[in-house]
This record gives structure tokens, C-alpha cells and sequence, in this order.
């Protein structure tokens, strides 16, 4: 059993789109159970082990998550429920929630559910509990099947509730691929020099080919073992997934920056290092630099703890927000 912190405080106080395009192969990496074991190597001192480093790639290697909702999910909850509201605040109250707060990397429907209510905590609107209620029925039945949204009357809640989803996902389908923060792709490409024990695991919520597709055009295709798409469950399951399949007795580390992410690794007792939230860049130049030789010597420990804006954001309540 790994005796290991499940965070690292002191990760956290340092704290354009492209086009599709269609695969020409596919990895010979990929098995059946979505991994596969590399050889083992040494890595600076941890002799015959092999290294887990699992990332997600959402907001980790790719400005997704702010690109989504800037361009999407903000004008469409503006557009659809600020009536009688300051359209401004509840831009504001979004991005606040769904970037930096610990809902930060949810499924949209459930920020939907918390800037509801809290807007309508500021601007009480009837209109607006009649689709929080209708959104409550609608996440807690089997299936979620926007059919009988869609058989609804036009200008009752549920069918203001489907033209958001619509209006978001259009929005969303407009965009092309986020591109990669820049030191995050010269670590990992850097990575099979610098320590050649680390198996690198990607998690995706994309779907398993159209997340390929954007790691092989941002020129990261050689740079990982295993990505794995929405097809093979959230993250938690994926990093599950890898303890069943040979490495519970490796050393892991997991990249994040979502709530799921960092509870995940807290689940299986993995060490968990921050991006942080409008700092990314300066996150992974303090992990590449600092941290990653710290961990790969097992001497984190001597790394300065000041802040820990990550964990504020993970613990902060909802309820205090403007």
C-alpha cells in the first residue's frame, strides 16, 4: 500500500482553434482493456519501477474547458436566463463556477443547476425556478431523454431547458480543437529523454478518436502510452482501470485540474498535482522545472508549501459566491 499525501499544497502557489482532421492510422498501442504495459526502465533512482503519470487532457495539456465555455456555455446560459437579471453577473456567475470553483470540469447541466439558483438568490424570477424544477426532474430520471423535453409546449420550462442545451452544443460544435499550452507539450515531449521509466496515461472527454486526433495534430502522438475517450468511463474509472491492470505497485501521479480529478486520486491514494486555473502555463513550468525531479527522488517534501489556491477553490462553498 503506497504511504503517499494525495496533494501537493505547494503545486498550486505558483499559481485559436484548429481543424479537424481524419486520422491516417491508429496507435498499435491500444489493447483491449485500454492499456498496455511498456518495458520497465529505471528513472532517476527509483530503480525497476515504472512510473504512472496520468493526465487529463482537458484544461491540462488543452485550453478546453476555458475555450467551451467562453465560446459556448456563457453567452447561451446569458442568452436563455437572464431576464429580469444583469447579463453581465450572470456571465460572470458561470465562468466563476464552471472555471474556477469546484464544479470546475462537471457536466454542464449540473453548473446549470448551481447558477440557477444562485442568480436566482440575486434576481428572483418564477420563470427561472420553473426550469431549476424541471432541470431537478430531468437529472434525476433513468436515461435523461430530451424527448420529452422536446414534447413540451413552446415557452414552457422544459423547452427553455432544451433550447440552452441546443444553443450550447451548437455553439460548442462551432468551435474547432483548443490548442495546447506550450510547456506543457515541451515536457511531455521531452519526457522519454529526461526519464525514460514513465508510462504516460491520457484521459479524454472527448470521444477515444477524436481525442487522438487533436493530440496527433498538436504533435504530442508519440508522447503518451494509452488515451483513453469518454467511451471508457470518467476519470475515476480510468485510473481504477489502471490499478486492475498491473501497475497498483508503480508509483502514480496524476496531472489534473478538475474536483473528479483531484478526488480520484485521493480515492487510491495517488499524489495529485494541480494545474491551476489561469495559471497553467506558470503550473507546468513549476512541475517540469521544480516538482517532476522532486517526485522522481521522492523528495517533494523538501519542496516550499506557502498557498494552495487549487485546494481553496476545491473546498470553497458554492454558496458565497457574489
Amino acid at each position: 500500500m503506497r504511504n503517499v499525501a494525495t496533494y501537493d499544497a505547494l503545486a498550486g502557489e505558483r499559481f485559436p482553434s484548429r481543424k479537424r482532421v481524419r486520422l491516417a492510422t491508429t496507435r498499435s498501442l491500444k489493447s483491449e482493456g485500454g492499456f498496455e504495459k511498456g518495458k520497465t526502465d529505471s528513472a532517476n533512482g527509483l530503480g525497476s519501477k515504472k512510473i504512472l503519470l496520468i493526465i487529463e487532457s482537458e484544461g491540462v495539456v488543452f485550453d478546453s474547458l476555458s475555450l467551451m465555455h467562453q465560446k459556448a456555455y456563457i453567452p447561451a446560459f446569458s442568452g436563455c436566463f437572464s431576464q429580469g437579471a444583469d447579463p453581465t453577473y450572470a456571465s460572470m456567475l458561470w465562468r466563476k463556477l464552471a472555471l474556477f470553483s469546484r464544479l470546475r470540469g462537471q457536466e454542464p447541466l449540473i453548473i446549470l443547476q448551481a447558477a440557477l439558483r444562485i442568480l436566482n438568490r440575486s434576481y428572483p424570477s418564477v420563470r427561472r425556478i420553473a426550469v431549476l424544477r424541471c432541470l431537478e426532474s430531468f437529472l434525476g430520471a433513468p436515461g435523461k431523454d430530451r424527448g420529452l423535453l422536446a414534447e413540451s409546449e413552446e415557452g414552457s420550462p422544459e423547452r427553455l431547458l432544451l433550447d440552452w442545451m441546443t444553443m450550447a452544443e451548437t455553439l460548442v460544435e462551432e468551435e474547432g480543437y483548443a490548442p495546447c499550452f506550450e510547456n506543457a507539450k515541451s515536457f511531455l515531449t521531452g519526457l522519454s529523454l529526461s526519464a525514460s521509466g514513465v508510462e504516460v496515461l491520457v484521459h479524454s472527454v472527448l470521444p477515444e478518436n477524436q481525442a487522438l486526433n487533436e493530440w496527433e495534430m498538436a504533435e504530442l502522438g508519440s508522447s503518451f502510452s494509452r488515451i483513453a475517450g469518454s467511451e471508457r468511463g470518467d476519470f475515476a474509472s480510468y485510473l481504477r482501470s489502471a490499478l486492475k491492470n498491473g501497475f497498483e505497485a508503480s508509483p502514480i501521479l496524476v496531472v489534473g485540474t478538475t474536483g473528479r480529478a483531484w478526488q480520484a486520486a485521493q480515492s487510491v491514494g495517488s499524489r495529485f498535482y494541480p494545474i491551476v486555473p489561469d495559471a497553467e502555463e506558470e503550473s507546468w513550468r513549476f512541475f517540469s522545472e521544480q516538482y517532476f525531479p522532486a517526485f522522481l527522488r521522492g523528495e517533494t517534501y523538501r519542496l516550499s508549501q506557502d498557498g494552495n489556491p487549487f485546494m481553496s477553490m476545491m473546498v470553497e462553498d458554492l454558496d458565497a459566491c457574489p
